[in-house]
């Protein structure tokens, strides 16, 4: 992908020390480094985002960024060998609209190794529904099934 063709993006600034969110004409070459530039389809909304876009939490640590702490799509295209055009992939965390631009525009530029490839019986619709919180919470409950947690033994007696 060209790295200056123009596309639609959601991006946080810091003016006059309050924080301003508006949409913004952006190119690929003005996205955070990355090997691979994934076409997005989804993204969420997350409790964080609205955080992080009101400057109601200090979620950015650099201004300007692009928002969006996870998106979905398909691969534009990849330095990254793992990755190929029209890959289906995911992308949640990894610094996401903290260090490093988000997942509110068309196009997302991030490192191969913040990209994951579409779980099988996802797509980008059942990955955003999900989301980082859906994503986390699932992560807690297997988690605590490896652990062997059960209802009695989560609960203490003197609580």
């Amino acid at each position: 992908m060209s790295t200056t063709r123009a596309f639609k993006a959601y991006r946080i600034h810091e003016e006059n020390r309050k924080v301003v969110a508006r949409f913004e004409q952006l190119s690929v070459g003005d996205l955070s480094p990355g090997e691979v530039v994934v076409r997005v389809s989804h993204s969420d909304i997350n409790y964080k985002d609205a955080l992080a876009a009101t400057g109601a939490g200090r979620i950015l640590r650099r201004y300007p960024l692009v928002g969006g702490i996870d998106c979905a799509g398909t691969v534009e295209s990849s330095d990254d060998a793992r990755y190929a055009p029209g890959d289906p992939v995911l992308v949640t965390g990894c610094g996401l609209s903290e260090t490093v631009d988000g997942g509110y525009a068309q196009f997302a530029r991030v490192a191969g190794d913040s990209v994951i490839p579409m779980p099988s019986g996802l797509d980008a619709v059942d990955a955003m529904t999900l989301g980082t919180a859906g994503f986390t919470a699932a992560l807690a409950i297997h988690r605590m099934e490896h652990n062997g947690q059960t209802q009695l033994r989560g609960v203490r007696a003197d609580r």
